[in-house]
């Protein structure tokens, strides 16, 4: 399958609202055509998007999601920002059941100084959380 208008249109009949969005990221996803139908059929069978592509964009980061991790909601964003604004140099932020890290990772983007730890019991969680935190200043 490489003709982007029938992934579209498998996508739409599927149900997915952002058909034409989705497909792109399958398609820049998928090494090859082979790829793109094993991505296509499994979205179409209900896995997450996210989880197919291995990351969500949250806060204007991208944050690494396995399957059994949480997707970040856009409406978390809202307590991401909050949490960050709050925040100021020396402060100490604690991410509590984490998930993936999208929370912490928005709050030491935002804020230079801000001491933040992110913690999960989930060891895939924790291992996605890693992935997403590593180099933001944040444990």
């Amino acid at each position: 399958m490489t003709d982007i208008g029938l992934v579209v249109e498998r996508l739409r009949a599927a149900g997915c609202v952002f058909a034409e969005e989705e497909a792109r990221l399958l398609a820049d996803a998928a090494a090859d055509a082979e790829g793109l139908e094993s991505l296509v059929s499994r979205r179409v069978s209900g896995v997450p998007l996210e989880h197919l592509l291995g990351w969500v964009e949250f806060g204007g980061l991208r944050v690494v999601v396995e399957p059994g991790v949480f997707v970040p909601r856009r409406r978390t964003e809202f307590l991401a920002e909050s949490a960050a604004a709050l925040a100021g140099a020396g402060s100490v932020v604690v991410d509590l059941c984490c998930g993936a890290g999208a929370i912490a990772a928005v709050v030491a983007a935002r804020v230079p100084g801000v001491r933040v730890f992110a913690a999960d019991v989930d060891p895939v969680a924790v291992r996605c959380a890693r992935q997403t935190l590593a180099g933001a200043g944040a444990e």
